[in-house]
């Protein structure tokens, strides 16, 4: 198995990483003002539908192109709704909606002018098919969607959201539909992420769908659901892994240059040691995550193992990279007017979503019948 860009990997690489280090970074991620006209500049660039097939209006570049955008996405704390359109509505879409669904909306996601999010966990934030208290109603020709969903991302902002709900008896018996965030019964309120991203808790009130709104067959959404998480959490060790290689080369220039009794602090061995540390951690992300993303790409039998090693080493071990880079830093690297602490929020915050370490680490044991 061969982890190494290929040409045009090389250059979306490039690309991202030229055009996000100039327009991402800090100072965009402490300005919400700024994200419109940048996610005017990235859907220009066609990023949304890198890896949509051609016939839906997208690049179709796969999803391991998709993956090297978005570990500098998350190397450079870009904000957007791509994340939630293109790695976890579309392949969705893609997937399980109709031919007439599909020929609707995802052209509509490829050239951004349209953003989709996912709804799915609630009060317990539990992935459990049986914690989804949200219930859909058919009357005639439609639907009516009530509940609640929290820690939806972006879900104040998104012009759609895929909506999973109860719509028989069974604990997997959910189906999924697709709601216009505008739609009459949808009140949203929005939260205060650590993450800094938006997020939003959504209330539903009798909503309306139409049936074609209604994303395959009436009962099987959750197999959709369980796709889209091993999307989401392989997707989130990528970008765990960008950022974790992001901190580790802010954190080794600084100790070049900070000086300490007339010699730079990188010349110190406990300070050498953090940083071999910290490099073998990220080296060890990075490992997992392009292997948990080349078995998404191949359908390999071992996917859920792949992904819920990547997750794992992610969520415990980046974390730890960023605490160990404030220390690196000293005293300067724990004040807020330092840029580090947005890195550490992203990292947290990433670490619990799409399962955290303890739960991935539960879900590999099962994997490998331990």
């Amino acid at each position: 198995m061969d982890f190494g860009l290929n040409e045009t990997e090389e250059m979306v690489k490039a690309a991202a990483r030229e055009f996000l280090s100039q327009q991402a970074g800090p100072d965009a991620a402490r300005d919400s003002t700024s994200t419109a006209a940048f996610w005017s500049q990235v859907c220009e660039m066609g990023w949304p539908g890198l890896a949509i097939a051609e016939e839906y209006g997208g690049a179709e570049m796969g999803l391991t192109a998709l993956g090297v955008l978005m570990e500098q996405w998350g190397a450079f704390l870009a904000s957007g709704p791509l994340f939630e359109s293109a790695v976890l509505a579309a392949p969705l879409l893609e997937s399980h909606a109709d031919e007439k669904l599909k020929r609707e909306v995802l052209p509509q996601i490829a050239d951004g002018s349209t953003s989709v999010t996912v709804a799915v966990i609630e009060e317990s934030a539990s992935w459990r098919p049986e914690d989804v208290r949200a219930t859909a109603v058919r009357a005639d020709d439609s639907w009516a969607i009530t509940g609640k969903k929290h820690f939806v991302s972006y879900g104040n902002e998104a012009d759609m959201i895929i909506i999973a709900a109860r719509t028989g008896a069974g604990t997997e018996d959910i189906s999924l539909f697709l709601v216009d965030r505008d739609a009459e019964g949808v009140t949203c309120e929005q939260l205060g992420h650590a993450s800094g991203s938006p997020a939003a808790v959504l209330t539903l009130n009798e909503v309306t769908v139409p049936s074609s709104r209604l994303i395959g067959a009436e009962n099987t959404g959750w197999g959709a659901v369980e796709q889209m998480l091993l999307h989401g959490a392989a997707f989130r060790a990528v970008q765990m892994a960008g950022l974790g290689r992001r901190v580790l080369e802010i954190t080794t220039s600084y100790v070049k240059e900070r000086k300490q009794f007339g010699v730079p602090v990188g010349s110190f061995q406990a300070i050498q040691h953090h940083l071999a540390d910290m490099a073998v951690a990220v080296r060890e992300v990075e490992h997992m995550a392009r292997r948990a993303a080349w078995s998404l790409v191949e359908g390999s039998e071992t996917i859920r193992k792949d992904v819920s090693r990547a997750k794992q080493a992610g969520s415990s071990l980046i974390p730890q990279v960023c605490w160990t880079a404030h220390q690196c830093h000293g005293a300067i690297g724990f004040t807020e007017e330092h840029d580090l602490h947005l890195y550490t929020r992203r990292a947290v915050s990433w670490a619990a979503e799409f399962g955290d370490a303890s739960w991935h680490a539960d879900r590999l044991a099962d994997a490998l019948e331990i």
